[in-house]
């Protein structure tokens, strides 16, 4: 009887795991907790998973070389996270160019270039999903994600931002009117609700999201972008990139499932 492999990824906010045998793939997540041999055991039970029937551990992310080369006899395989990062899109993603930028939207994002020669990390930023939670519970004590996207949909960006239509009085290339010219720069003379700061904040770190994912597709020269993760789920982000991705003429794809790519690319 074939056993079960198994794909662990321990994010900063959440631990996910995949189990796969034969055609059969199954997720679960978990909160992050200290990578230690005892958590390790503690997920695979909380994943219903018996070690005996396990034949190898993939792991990534977080502290996962704080974690031996084997458990219980089970082999525990050690990925570099850009390694894994574009295993998994490439898994994952419908079209099937090998020629293509990968942008990992977790709680902070990576950009990872994947080609015929491999995968390599060709830029990123400090913000993403921890830092719209971050954010959010410091401006209003809320840091649900369900409740900041929910609320994100009904804000208001001019309570916030300088928009270009407020501070200059033409266009600037083919930016849309609308764009934000300073993120948060009406904080002084406007009183936002909390609909409108998570709005803002969301804005600003999509925005910065998407700056930086252009800019890695120009300079690593493709036209095909697949975005991962978790951070996507907030629907007014995803919005933001999609415009973006389409006023640059890029191709992309957010791919189903993106938030367990990493941990696939351990198997």
């Amino acid at each position: 009887m074939s056993k079960i492999s198994i794909g662990i990824d321990f994010g900063i906010t959440n631990t996910d795991l995949v189990a796969a045998h034969h055609d059969q793939i199954s997720y679960s997540t978990f909160i992050s907790e200290k990578v230690t041999e005892s958590y390790l055991k503690k997920i695979l039970s909380e994943a219903n998973l018996n070690i005996n029937d396990i034949e190898t551990i993939g792991v990534t992310g977080g502290r996962h070389n704080d974690l031996p080369n084997e458990i219980d006899n089970v082999p525990i395989v050690h990925f570099n996270e850009v390694e894994a990062i574009g295993r998994g899109a490439k898994a994952l993603k419908k079209e099937s160019n090998s020629n293509f930028l990968v942008v990992s939207c977790g709680s902070g994002t990576a950009c990872v270039l994947a080609n015929e020669g491999g995968y390599l990390h060709v830029g990123g930023t400090g913000l993403g999903g921890g830092t719209i939670r971050g954010l959010c519970k410091l401006l209003f004590n809320e840091d649900d994600p369900i409740k900041i996207n929910s609320l994100s949909l009904n804000g208001d960006l001019t309570k916030v931002d300088h928009i270009l239509s407020d501070v200059v009085s033409g266009p600037i290339g083919n930016l849309p009117k609308n764009s934000s010219a300073v993120n948060f720069g009406k904080g002084r003379s406007f009183k936002p609700n909390n609909s409108d700061l998570a709005a803002g904040v969301i804005n600003m770190v999509a925005q910065t999201i998407l700056r930086t994912a252009i800019m890695s597709a120009i300079s690593s020269d493709v036209g095909e972008i697949a975005v991962i993760g978790r951070t996507p789920k907030y629907k007014l982000l995803s919005n933001i990139l999609e415009e973006g991705f389409k006023l640059y003429n890029l191709n992309y794809e957010f791919v189903e499932s993106g938030e367990y790519a990493i941990c696939l690319g351990t198997i």
